[in-house]
């Protein structure tokens, strides 16, 4: 691939003048300007860094050992502020339990110690996220494990910085990890970050969903169409709880945007069992996790989940869990592990009232109420109701089919109740007090 970088580097020189790639020794014609790093106490007996034939390969001396090792190499850099793209290639086959970064920062990496940097350059590859990318050759942003704009940053101050490029794990795969073609080129700045706001994945069409320690098959067919969701179309997943961290999830890198009015999630669920489902909008800054219900085996229900105590736009992931950290060895049956979904949404959270659909004669009384409400319609049936406190947790869930309904309100502590009130026609949502 040399050749192929240095054609690059003699037309953008003949085009535009100097493009000065600010990596020395970027070939690996030999060790000149590079420095092996181990981190957080690798035995580096079992590790080997080797610089031969124009390229860098990392490996275990010992791919029979257990154990992980951690460890890398960096480069000093003289860079001025502004704004840099870098790439590499790399190549590997049959990797596993393996991660591989590349990081910058003002502080020099010190042995046996981890390096985080100042910044994240660079996600090069990553078994557990980046699965389908166990065997590669070829540029490692056209790779793509890393969708937060992979390979750009800024300086904001010149000095002296440190590239490194640290990986570590347990299975080098067959040939170890092979690096070359390492540029560092300056660029323009990144366009102006537009964090996600909303979404609504109904699974009529192809949809951003990945999913990690499970089977996700986005083109399911619906096996109950009636009730709710008389749609045909559904997610499934499969393997539920094949792992505590078993889940589907939604990357945006620029920023998920928990700052607008509809600060939720809503998503319809079924399953063979009962059992939590958790939503956390997780990494790039402060956890966020609301956890709802699921309650009634083998029907569909709409879940929420109310995030509207959070303002952030700085977290870059969705993700969806089914009984998290559930032991895996609980429900071996496999048919228990399979759950449905559909209608997706983020951005609409229970605030359902905005919709013009209107339920005729709606009339919920007593409201405030000590025992019960009665919820009745002039002239559609109400098919379903479903009850949610402020936190979105769903605490009744009603199929009356009848023009008229009592609702326990009992068992209910004192305070202020979200009701999802649906016909064949639609669904409204009307606010219940307990006093």
């Amino acid at each position: 691939m040399k050749k192929i970088t240095l054609l690059i580097i003699l037309v953008l020189t003949t085009t535009f003048g100097y493009a000065q790639n600010f990596i020395i020794n970027e070939l690996f014609d030999g060790a000149s300007g590079w420095t092996v790093t181990n981190h957080y106490g690798t035995d580096s007996t079992n590790g080997s860094v080797v610089f031969a034939d124009g390229s860098v390969k990392i490996e275990k001396t010992d791919a029979t050992i257990e154990a992980w090792i951690h460890m890398g190499i960096y480069t000093s850099l003289n860079l001025e502020a502004g704004w840099y793209q870098f790439d590499m290639d790399m190549s590997y086959a049959e990797i596993n339990e393996i991660w591989g970064e590349v990081y910058i920062g003002a502080s020099m990496p010190i042995q046996n110690e981890e390096y985080m940097g100042d910044l994240q350059v660079l996600k090069a590859y990553n078994a557990w996220e980046c699965d389908d990318l166990k065997t590669y050759s070829g540029s490692a942003i056209a790779a793509g494990c890393d969708d937060s704009n992979p390979g750009k940053f800024e300086i904001t101050s010149a000095g002296t910085y440190y590239l490194v490029f640290r990986t570590g794990g347990k299975n080098f795969g067959t040939s170890g990890i092979t690096l070359d073609n390492l540029e560092l080129f300056t660029t323009t700045a990144a366009p102006a970050p537009e964090p996600l706001s909303e979404f609504n994945f109904d699974f009529d069409t192809a949809t951003s969903i990945n999913s990690e320690n499970l089977d996700f098959n986005e083109d399911a067919s619906n096996t109950v169409t009636n009730g709710i969701n008389p749609s045909t179309s559904v997610g499934e997943l499969t393997d539920v709880s094949n792992d505590w961290w078993s889940q589907i999830k939604i990357v945006h890198a620029d920023g998920i945007d928990l700052s607008t009015s509809d600060r939720g999630i809503s998503i319809k669920v079924k399953g063979p069992r009962a059992l939590p489902v958790t939503v956390k909008i997780e990494s790039g800054g402060e956890e966020h996790s609301v956890t709802a219900d699921y309650t009634v085996p083998n029907s569909w229900q709409e879940i929420l989940f109310d995030f509207s105590s959070f303002n952030s736009t700085n977290n870059t992931k969705i993700a969806l869990f089914f009984a998290i950290q559930e032991d895996n060895t609980a429900f071996p049956n496999a048919n228990n592990n399979i759950f449905q979904i559909d209608d997706f949404i983020f951005g609409k959270y229970a605030t359902l009232s905005k919709q013009n659909f209107q339920i005729e004669g709606l009339v919920t009384y007593p409201n405030p109420t000590n025992t019960r409400w009665n919820i009745s319609a002039k002239n559609q049936i109400i098919t379903n109701i479903e009850v949610y406190n402020i936190l979105g947790k769903m605490l009744l869930n009603l199929q009356p089919n009848t023009l008229s309904v009592n609702v326990d309100a009992l068992n209910l502590t004192t305070g202020v109740y979200i009701s999802k009130i649906s016909t064949k026609l639609g669904t409204v949502t009307k606010k219940l007090i307990k006093q």
